[in-house]
């Protein structure tokens, strides 16, 4: 249940919103604690059962929603795309086209009144106070390209019904099969509902008021673990921002981001294609620029060693566009001509990680001698 892209100091409210989500949320906090205290009891079968809806909604909105359609980071399958609908309508945050329409506000207007979740209105306004106090996206113009897509558009015209039947009635036949309905229609249903919206939310909020800015300082959105821990992935947000049409919001190996390792396993197994990536080049010019920015004024061997390092950066980059020009072009992939061009592109990037590593550590230095002495 998405909101009209405008985000005045008026609170409007939209009682059709306010009437599911606010009843929901007080029965997902409440329920199945209750439930337990009178002697319920927890089996396995719900814990799967949550667990299986859980990923389901991650599928849905983080991998689908999200990264498929708002920003076209990848291309899903028809099978992934159905599958991808089924778990977006599993946690009750809107149609995909109401979501990704919002979405791309968000990012086309960040930060100002014409962003739905505008953080400037306060943390309260970008985690829920949108959703209850704005009238319901229905202006997809932004969309053109999804609302072409017949799936979506069923969806959205009959998304009471996709709600009723993923939402509700989903986690109830697996609680009938399962021998236990009413606990996993408690657990997996109504209480999971809560809990992955409110992790869902941090995004529009904590994650633009706490965490690094590495990549932008012109964006509101942060990079948080915590919230890349407890919205699967989704906390990379101002790398996210800086580069929203990346599949993945964690870049490094090591950054937890169970979405793109979802996207990325995909492709192997013919449910995704076309993973968009950002060039490293291009990520660490981000950050140097960041960096840059923060220092102000450079002494004479800070400005030597980041003129050394930009050097060092563009000829990688350079080397890199045309690798890619030169493979298309090149029918035997083993010959010595490719191998001396991916060695050209090893010594480029090896020259900038020097150079980089001695940057890094000159701006140390620099901290290190503006710190006052105790």
């Amino acid at each position: 249940m998405r909101t009209e892209s405008t985000s005045t100091n008026q609170f409007n409210p939209n009682w059709t919103n306010i009437a599911f989500i606010v009843p929901m949320h007080i029965l997902g906090l409440t329920l199945w604690p209750l439930y337990v205290f009178l002697g319920g009891g927890i089996q396995w079968q719900e814990c799967v059962a949550f667990g299986f809806m859980y990923f389901l909604a991650v599928l849905g909105i983080n991998v689908g929603y999200h990264r498929a359609f708002s920003h076209k980071s990848y291309t899903p399958s028809n099978f992934m795309k159905w599958m991808i609908v089924l778990g977006g309508a599993s946690t009750a945050e809107g149609s995909a086209l109401t979501w990704c329409s919002d979405h791309r506000e968000h990012h086309k207007f960040q930060d100002t009144d014409l962003d739905p979740y505008n953080i400037n209105r306060g943390f309260w306004w970008a985690h829920m106070g949108w959703i209850l106090g704005s009238t319901s996206t229905k202006n997809y113009s932004n969309c053109p390209d999804l609302s072409k897509d017949k799936l979506l558009k069923h969806q959205d015209r009959y998304y009471g019904t996709w709600v009723v039947l993923t939402c509700f009635g989903l986690p109830l036949v697996i609680g009938f099969l399962l021998g236990r309905p009413l606990a996993t229609f408690l657990l997996a249903g109504i209480t999971r509902l809560f809990i992955y919206n409110q992790l869902t939310f941090l995004i529009n909020s904590y994650a633009h008021y706490f965490g690094r800015r590495p990549y932008s300082t012109e964006v509101t959105a942060r990079d948080s673990l915590v919230c890349a821990i407890l919205a699967q992935g989704e906390g990379w947000h101002n790398y996210h921002h800086r580069f929203p049409w990346d599949y993945r919001n964690g870049h490094r190996f090591y950054h937890w981001d169970p979405s793109k390792w979802i996207i990325y396993v995909g492709q192997h197994l013919g449910l995704t294609s076309n993973l968009k990536r950002t060039p490293m080049t291009e990520i660490f010019r981000a950050q140097i620029q960041v960096q840059r920015n923060r220092i102000g004024s450079l002494n004479p061997r800070s400005q030597f060693l980041f003129e050394a390092m930009e050097a060092a950066l563009s000829r990688w980059t350079v080397l890199t566009y045309e690798w890619r020009r030169f493979k298309e072009s090149v029918e035997d992939k083993s010959s010595d001509q490719i191998l001396r061009v991916r060695q050209s592109i090893q010594r480029a990037r090896n020259d900038f990680k020097f150079h980089y590593s001695s940057w890094q550590r000159s701006l140390q230095i620099t901290k290190g001698s503006r710190c006052p002495k105790s």
